[in-house]
């Protein structure tokens, strides 16, 4: 059985290390994205509350 793989391990470790930089990277936007439209709807809900408060809605 022949061992050898036709990429060196060095690389495919490198490539393999940028993923996971690459993936914490999109989870920490995805968490900031979250965080953003929990503001925006906490926001929506306070300015509704004001307008009905003002009987606008």
């Amino acid at each position: 059985m022949n061992n050898t793989h036709p990429i060196p391990y060095e690389i495919l470790l490198e490539r393999y290390m940028e993923s996971q930089r690459e993936t914490e990277y999109l989870e920490y936007k995805i968490s900031a994205l979250n965080n953003e439209i929990d503001a925006w709807q906490k926001a929506y809900e306070d300015y509704a509350g004001i307008l009905s408060e003002h009987g606008l809605i």
